[in-house]
């Protein structure tokens, strides 16, 4: 046989070694996504949306009947916080604070959602009032002088950072705050 037909039969087989190998890649990443979350994966933590074939929640306004209960829901708003529908958050997080004023959670998670909707002077307002109800939490102190922070109230942030760390200066939330005081300090 020729050199030039064993280039071409080495050249086939090549190819089709090739189109093997992508089938049975898009074979086995489409049988991965087919298969059912086992209840020890990390179901909860995708967020629900039209990739994870899982239906999100409609919009706030058009839900209808709301849960009465502030803590479904503050779980409700949660649920759009996390999906980055922070406008639909605001909307729910008032509603528990209307029911639930001493919801501290509600304070620091709204005080986050006006945030990234651009309303940070009604954050820092939020989050303000939340301190005056509980000065003693410290998560809502380490949000509050981020949110000062990121719109160059470096003095009030130094301060209510500064909280945050001498509430607890050895757990996730004291550190955090301990890191955006330094680099507060290096500005």
């Amino acid at each position: 046989m020729p050199p030039e037909n064993y280039k071409k039969i080495t050249m086939a087989a090549i190819a089709v070694l090739i189109i093997g190998i992508v089938v049975i890649a898009v074979m086995t990443s489409d049988n991965k996504k087919e298969q059912p979350s086992s209840p020890g994966s990390q179901r909860g933590m995708v967020p629900p949306g039209p990739m994870t074939g899982t239906p999100m929640q409609p919009p706030a306004e058009q839900l209808g009947e709301l849960p009465d209960d502030p803590k479904e829901l503050a779980l409700l708003g949660d649920r759009y916080f996390e999906t980055g529908r922070f406008a639909d958050a605001v909307q729910i997080y008032q509603k528990v604070l209307e029911k639930d004023p001493n919801d501290i959670d509600t304070y620091n998670d709204m005080g986050l959602a006006l945030h990234y909707i651009k309303q940070s002077d009604a954050a820092i307002d939020i989050l303000k009032k939340g301190a005056q109800i509980m000065p003693s939490y410290q998560r809502l102190w380490m949000s509050l002088g981020f949110i000062q922070m990121a719109v160059g109230k470096n003095d009030e942030a130094r301060k209510s950072l500064e909280k945050a760390v001498e509430l607890n200066p050895r757990n996730d939330v004291g550190e955090e705050a301990r890191k955006l005081l330094d680099s507060l300090k290096t500005k």
